[in-house]
């Protein structure tokens, strides 16, 4: 099973997110991929656990880098349609593309039920 995760997303992101795939890549038989900038989210790495890669926490989890972050405060239909490379987008691809079983995310809730909407009126066309 691959977990994707929006590691962008969220009042706490990135710090709480990849706390919480620490711990969870040690009690699941599963993937975590943390979608986000990989840069930041090392830098987070390095600076609560003195590692310089997530790998060295944790075998099972991976990082898919993207430049772009959804905030809270843009406009869902605007940030979805603009922000390809945001890590809700990606997400959201990546699982349509069969690379994950699952995405999940705390992130903008506007834009993920709009692109959730739009993934599941796609879906149901095929």
């Amino acid at each position: 099973m691959i977990i994707l995760v929006d590691a962008m997303g969220g009042d706490n992101a990135p710090d709480a997110v990849i706390k919480g795939a620490i711990r969870a890549a040690k009690e699941v038989n599963a993937t975590i991929c943390l979608i986000g900038n990989e840069e930041i989210i090392n830098g987070k790495v390095k600076e609560f656990y003195k590692k310089d890669n997530i790998k060295e926490l944790a075998e099972n989890i991976e990082i898919h880098n993207t430049t772009e972050i959804i905030e809270m405060e843009d406009i869902p239909t605007v940030a979805i349609k603009h922000k390809k490379d945001s890590s809700m987008v990606v997400g959201f691809n990546m699982l349509k593309e069969g690379e994950g079983d699952v995405f999940i995310s705390a992130g903008n809730s506007g834009a993920l039920l709009t692109r959730c909407n739009t993934y599941s009126r796609k879906n149901k066309r095929n």
